[in-house]
């Protein structure tokens, strides 16, 4: 009866197996082999809680390694952290020295969340068998996880080479080349995976963003329509469709499509007691318009508070404290808080990136006036100072101009990190903007990217010290001419305040800023230098220089004459 039980479970006759195992148990209670079979057609058939007692007994009886990994999944299944942590320190402890018994264990640590110990069992495993693909794939994929993309990268290239015949690889690597921002050989890893059929919704995904990063919208779109004839309701790839209609412009079907993202990256409020508004009438009724991703988007999207307000709300704003000083005098609110407290009630509430959806924004309708103010006495007591003291004592002083060369790093979130090493540049290589002259540079980088200015050896003027907030932020920006700017918050501050700002943008630039367009509708005084391919900031950077001279030689053709004698 063993013998037919084993032959039933390795047809996948789960029911028959069983029913075969248990036969042989009511002879013979401590049968290892029938325990086994039971254990394991109950975990097959999806039945870990079935599957408990009779893998528990077996190993009380005699420890056995594949049986303990099989133990640990269905513990892992049944959420029992305590005893599957206690079991896999036990398989640590008794691992055998064949390549499968790490690879195997490695993957039951990976999936607790313990990429360190899955990272060590993972090569552990490829130092007794080196050319195991499913093991280099393995550990590619974790090392990508952990934002290791190169060492991930030769490995899933290893994999491939030792399996080419797994489409599955080549998805994975199409992922992590465009983690690396290489959008091109992205698309033709997915595309090869296709070609090896059948079609997976995964591969469409994967070259579908592939096409998105490299400014074709359009074509991305109708690959994600093409995956999502295969999962239509699958959210990452609704909300990359969001993306690809908004970049190319199509706004109406772009917003709508957006608010995926709640399925997808970000996560629904639900402290605030009131229904999220979708387009009822507000006359008298009161609203709160909350921040829900960053800083940038915050201030972006901020400006529509005022046409929810002309709707006949009143409005309340929750933002990051930040920016609350700041946006205290965007026309319309009536509030601006950091935190909600228990006594404060509305009828609706909304996220900032959701009201394009509910006011039917379109291209054309985006409101383009500045929305963001300094006070006078903020303009004369920090704008001033930082124009005196970067002008010295000159008759006719320099062109000033404020520069921002780094994004927030978000060492904690992967995919943010990697976005921001394409984003960000090293203020050394905007050297060739310092041999422009009559122009001074006043430093408005913050965080770790701020020692720069002391390693680089240029010359510029830190003016950070002391600030506190967006406030202080917009009070210094108000004595500069100009600012240069990777794609951070900073350009939205500076856009919302209707000064000139030049962003330099990396290739897979964000879909607010479109496609092949150096201005945007969204900040009028802002101009775009784009990377015509990814990671060459040296054209961007002399753009910027030639554009720099032109600024600075009109300026100062401005001059009074006797301050160009002096």
């Amino acid at each position: 009866m063993r013998h037919q039980a084993r032959c039933h479970l390795a047809a996948r006759e789960f029911v028959a197996a069983r029913r075969m195992a248990v036969r042989v148990l009511a002879y013979d209670p401590e049968d290892r082999e029938s325990l086994s079979i039971l254990g394991e057609a109950h975990m097959k058939a999806g039945k870990p809680v079935q599957a408990y007692a009779p893998l528990k007994r077996r190993l009380r009886l005699k420890d056995d390694f594949p049986i303990r990994l099989l133990f640990i999944a269905c513990l892992e299944l049944l959420k029992r952290g305590e005893e599957a942590t206690a079991e896999r320190q036990r398989a640590l402890e008794t691992l055998p020295s064949a390549g499968h018994a790490h690879f195997l264990l490695g993957m039951l640590f990976e999936s607790a969340g313990d990429q360190h110990q899955a990272e060590r069992l993972y090569r552990g495993s490829l130092e007794i068998a080196p050319s195991v693909a499913a093991v280099q794939h393995r550990l590619g994929c974790l090392l990508v996880v952990q934002g290791h993309l190169a060492s991930g990268i030769d490995y899933l290239r290893q994999a491939i080479e030792n399996d080419p015949t797994r489409a599955l690889y080549l998805v994975d690597l199409s992922s992590a080349l465009a983690g690396l921002g290489d959008f091109d050989a992205a698309r033709g890893a997915a595309e090869k995976a296709l070609a090896m059929g059948p079609e997976t919704h995964a591969a469409l995904h994967n070259l579908g963003h592939a096409m998105l990063n490299l400014d074709r919208a359009a074509d991305a779109i109708g690959i994600f329509d093409q995956a999502l004839r295969h999962d239509a309701e699958h959210p990452a790839t609704r909300f990359s469709r969001a993306t690809a209609f908004l970049k190319a412009g199509r706004y109406e079907e772009g917003w709508r499509e957006y608010e995926w993202r709640w399925r997808d990256c970000q996560r629904p409020r639900n402290d605030i007691n009131a229904p999220i508004w979708s387009g009822e009438d507000l006359s008298g009724r009161r609203i709160l318009l909350h921040a829900e991703q960053g800083y940038g988007d915050t201030l972006q999207f901020v400006r529509l508070a005022s046409t929810v307000a002309a709707l006949g709300a009143e409005v309340t704003l929750q933002v990051p404290q930040p920016l609350v000083r700041l946006l205290s005098d965007v026309v319309g609110v009536t509030h601006v808080v950091s935190a909600l407290t228990p006594w404060m009630t509305f009828d609706f509430h909304c996220p900032l990136a959701s009201l394009p959806l509910r006011v039917g924004l379109t291209v054309a309708s985006v409101p383009d006036a500045s929305y963001l103010s300094v006070p006078l006495t903020e303009r004369v007591r920090q704008g001033n100072a930082v124009r005196n003291h970067m002008a010295g004592n000159a008759a006719w002083p320099d062109l000033i101009v404020g520069l921002v060369w780094a994004g927030d790093p978000r060492p904690g979130q992967a995919r943010a990190h990697i976005i921001d090493r394409r984003r960000s540049v090293d203020l050394a290589r905007l050297a060739p903007l310092f041999t422009v002259p009559g122009v001074r540079f006043a430093g408005f980088q913050l965080g770790a990217a701020r020692e720069q200015i002391e390693t680089s050896g240029l010359p510029v003027v830190d003016v950070t010290d002391g600030i506190l907030d967006f406030a202080d932020t917009a009070a210094r920006l108000s004595g500069i001419d100009l600012l240069i700017a990777v794609d951070t918050s900073i350009v939205h501050l500076a856009g919302g305040l209707g000064m000139p700002v030049w962003m330099i943008s990396r290739f897979d630039n964000c879909w607010r800023w479109m496609e092949n367009r150096s201005d945007t509708p969204w900040y009028p005084g802002m101009r775009i230098l784009r990377q015509s391919q990814p990671g060459d900031w040296d054209s961007v950077i002399e753009e910027a220089r030639e554009l720099l001279t032109q600024f600075s030689q009109i300026y100062h053709a401005s001059a009074p004459a006797k301050s160009r004698v002096a």
